[in-house]
């Protein structure tokens, strides 16, 4: 029977560290994915603004406004004044308000995105951190068995470490308590009610 729950401790504890290590590599793929998905998003928008600017520069009226603009003080750049032009959809009233409601549409996405963001690395951490707490209790558990102890749990929920190579031996710990382990590996406390089953605290 130790050797079946030694066998087993050790199952887990490979599970356990494999887990931990997948955990950082999938979210590095994760990653990467979105980082190419960006590029190629970036690459064709920036392609597509280089020939709207191209066209825009032998636009007439776009050039006859940019004077106007730069003759009554405007600072802007005609780089400036071409991507306001077209955001805008040439300073049209209706595509000022457009451009106002997207602008607030995506700070609002913006927003959103960064408070799911957020919430995915604080449940990344989260998990982690469970993964780790878990490596640490079976490497405890394990370190245990291998002296031929094992955590059981008690009617009351507090655990007990007893040794599980001594069917039939009441054990008795500092406070007194007394527990026997029957010969099928099943431990029992004793209560005011009479023997109570534990259970495996692991």
């Amino acid at each position: 029977m130790a050797f079946n729950r030694t066998r087993t401790m050790l199952a887990g504890l490979a599970i356990a560290a494999a887990a931990f290590q997948a955990a950082p590599a999938a979210a590095q793929n994760l990653n990467a994915m979105n980082d190419a998905f960006n590029a190629r998003m970036n690459g064709a928008m920036q392609s597509q603004y280089q020939n709207q600017y191209a066209q825009l520069m032998q636009n007439p009226r776009f050039q006859q406004m940019y004077h106007q603009h730069r003759a009554q003080g405007g600072q802007m750049s005609v780089q400036q004044f071409a991507y306001n032009y077209m955001a805008t959809g040439g300073f049209t009233e209706q595509g000022m308000r457009n451009y106002q409601n997207s602008r607030s549409q995506i700070e609002d996405q913006q927003r959103r995105g960064m408070q799911d963001m957020r919430a995915a690395e604080e449940a990344r951490a989260r998990a982690q951190m469970g993964y780790a707490n878990g490596y640490h209790r079976n490497n405890g558990e394990f370190g245990r068995t291998l002296q031929g102890n094992s955590t059981y749990t008690g009617p009351n929920g507090q655990n007990h470490v007893l040794p599980h190579t001594q069917p039939g031996v009441v054990q008795r710990d500092a406070q007194g308590r007394a527990f026997v382990m029957d010969n099928n590996g099943q431990y029992y406390q004793y209560t005011p009610y009479g023997w109570q089953p534990m259970r495996s605290g692991y």
